[in-house]
């Protein structure tokens, strides 16, 4: 199933306001864990969040290659792509 870039960035923004519900205005190059200091627990609560909104299993390596919500959401449309 391939997803649409808009609806596959809205599932991902939405999921890191789930799991981090405290954070502020991000843009594509902010980088998830130095600049939003998310740790190991909320990266994989928005994970799991992004999976289950779009029916896909996200990798392990493909997670930890992701260092800004641009690459994150890169990342989850390749995936979702490839189901």
């Amino acid at each position: 199933m391939v997803e649409s870039t808009d609806k596959v960035e809205r599932v991902v923004r939405e999921a890191l306001k789930i799991a981090c519900p405290d954070i502020g205005a991000v843009d594509g190059s902010t980088h998830l864990a130095s600049e939003l200091g998310l740790d190991s627990a909320q990266v994989m609560d928005m994970i799991m969040e992004i999976e289950d909104r779009l029916d896909i299993s996200i990798p392990v390596a493909t997670i930890a290659e992701a260092r800004t919500l641009d690459d994150l959401c890169q990342s989850v449309r390749r995936v979702a792509g490839e189901a």
